[in-house]
C-alpha cells in the first residue's frame, strides 16, 4: 500500500468552511481513489467527518496543525502540496512558508515530493524572497503541475525542470462530468461576496490577527450600499431570485456569511434574496448550477460555476481570479474594482450577460470540456513520478 499524505486546506475548518478548498479536496480524493492499493491522509480539525465522508485517515490539528502536518509526513510515503494558490504573500507573509513547510519536512523525512494543481501568484503578490524558496522546495518535487499559464511561466523562469511541470487545470474540474445534464432554473442570480481589506501582506494571518486584538473590522457600510444597490436594480429589472454563497464562514480567514447577510439585510427587496450556507458540499454545488449567472468576488466562486454550468462573472480581487478567467477564454466577463465608475460597468455586464446567457453557456461547454480534459493531466503526473 502507498500512504499518500495532502496538506490541503480542505478539512482544517470545524466550526465554518471553506468552499474552495474542500472541493479542491474533494477532486483530489476523487482521483486518488482510482489508484490500486493507495491510502489517502490529511490534516483535519474534525476527524470524523473526514473519516466518514473521504475515507482519509484524519490527522487531527487539534494540538496544532504544524504537528499534525509533521505526523502526516511521517506516516506517509508520499507527500502532495495543494492544490490551489501555493504561494501569495499578500493574505499573510506566513502564508507561503506555511504551504511549502510539508515539502521541507519531506525532504527531511526522505520522501518523495509533489505540487498537486497550484496557482502561483504575479508580480507584488510575491514577496522579494519567495521566488528563490519556490525555486528550492518545489525543485524538489517529483512533480508539479499548475492550473494555469501565469504559474506555469513563472516557475518556467525560476528554472524548474520542464519535464516536471506541467500545465493543468483546477483540480475541481474533475468534478465537472458531475452537472452535465440540463441547466437550471433561469431566474436566479448567484452572488458570493467577500471583505478582502485585511490583504495587505501583513506578517500574521488575519484568523491570529483577530486572535491577539491586532484587526479591527473596517466600515464598509458604503460598499455594501453599493452591492445592495445593484442587486435591487436587477430584481427591478429582470425580476426572480437572489442568491447568495458565502464561500469562507470559518476562522481561517474572511467571514463571507457576515458579508452576505450584511449586504441582504440592506436591500429594499431581500425578501427575494437568500443566503445557502455552506454543508454539504454536493448540496451546495447544486445550488450553484441551479443559477443562471453567479457574480464572484471569490476565486471558486468562477471555478465552481463553469464546473457546475453557470455563468460566471468575476470581480476579482488577486491575480489569481483574472488568471482563471483568461485560461477560460472568459476575460471579458471581469470587472475591476479598483477603476473609476466600476459600479455602473458591472451593472452592465451582468445586463449584458443575463440578456447572452443561454448563447454564453453554449459558448463555455467546449470550454469545460477542455478544462476537464487538461485536470487529468495531474494524476497522470502524479502516477507516473510517484507511484
Amino acid at each position: 500500500m502507498t500512504k499518500v499524505f495532502s496538506a490541503s486546506w480542505g478539512q482544517l475548518e470545524k466550526a465554518g468552511s471553506n468552499v474552495g478548498d474542500e472541493a479542491i479536496f474533494a477532486s483530489q480524493a476523487r482521483d486518488l481513489s482510482t489508484l490500486e492499493d493507495v491510502r489517502l491522509g490529511v490534516m483535519s480539525a474534525d476527524p470524523q467527518r473526514t473519516r466518514v465522508l473521504y475515507g482519509a485517515e484524519p490527522f487531527d490539528v487539534s494540538r496544532g496543525r504544524l504537528r499534525a502536518m509533521a505526523r502526516g509526513v511521517r506516516w506517509a510515503d508520499v507527500v502532495i502540496v495543494g492544490g490551489g494558490e501555493l504561494a501569495q504573500d499578500r493574505s499573510s507573509l506566513l502564508y507561503t512558508p506555511f504551504n511549502l513547510h510539508p515539502i521541507r519536512l519531506a525532504r527531511k523525512y526522505r520522501k518523495p515530493a509533489f505540487a498537486w494543481s497550484v496557482g502561483i501568484g504575479q508580480g507584488a503578490e510575491l514577496a522579494r524572497w519567495t521566488p528563490g524558496q519556490l525555486r528550492k522546495w518545489l525543485g524538489y518535487c517529483c512533480g508539479v503541475t499548475v492550473r494555469d499559464r501565469p504559474s506555469y511561466e513563472t516557475l518556467m523562469s525560476l528554472g524548474l525542470d520542464p519535464e516536471r511541470v506541467k500545465l493543468a487545470s483546477d483540480s475541481t474540474f474533475t468534478l465537472a462530468g458531475d452537472f452535465a445534464g440540463t441547466h437550471g432554473s433561469p431566474e436566479i442570480l448567484g452572488v458570493a461576496l467577500r471583505d478582502v481589506s485585511n490583504r495587505r501582506g501583513k506578517l500574521l494571518p488575519l484568523e491570529v490577527r483577530r486572535r491577539l486584538g491586532l484587526y479591527r473590522e473596517p466600515d464598509r457600510t458604503e460598499e455594501r450600499r453599493v452591492w445592495a444597490g445593484l442587486l435591487d436594480r436587477h430584481i427591478e429589472t429582470r425580476g426572480g431570485e437572489i442568491r447568495f454563497f458565502p464561500f469562507h464562514t470559518g476562522s481561517l480567514s474572511n467571514s463571507d456569511d457576515s458579508e452576505c447577510i450584511s449586504v441582504m439585510s440592506m436591500m429594499e427587496h431581500s425578501d427575494q434574496a437568500s443566503v445557502v450556507m455552506p454543508g454539504d458540499l454536493r448540496s451546495f454545488l447544486n445550488s450553484i448550477s441551479e443559477c443562471r449567472v453567479m457574480i464572484t468576488v471569490p476565486l471558486h466562486g468562477s471555478i465552481l460555476s463553469l464546473v457546475t454550468g453557470t455563468v460566471p462573472i468575476a470581480v476579482p480581487y488577486a491575480s489569481k481570479g483574472y488568471r482563471f478567467m483568461e485560461e477560460a477564454g472568459l476575460g471579458g466577463l471581469t470587472v475591476n474594482t479598483g477603476i473609476q465608475g466600476w459600479q455602473e460597468a458591472l451593472w452592465e455586464l451582468l445586463d449584458r450577460t443575463w440578456e447572452a446567457s443561454r448563447d454564453i453557456l453554449q459558448d463555455i461547454a467546449e470550454t469545460r470540456s477542455r478544462l476537464a480534459e487538461m485536470s487529468t493531466a495531474t494524476l497522470e503526473l502524479f502516477r507516473r513520478t510517484c507511484i
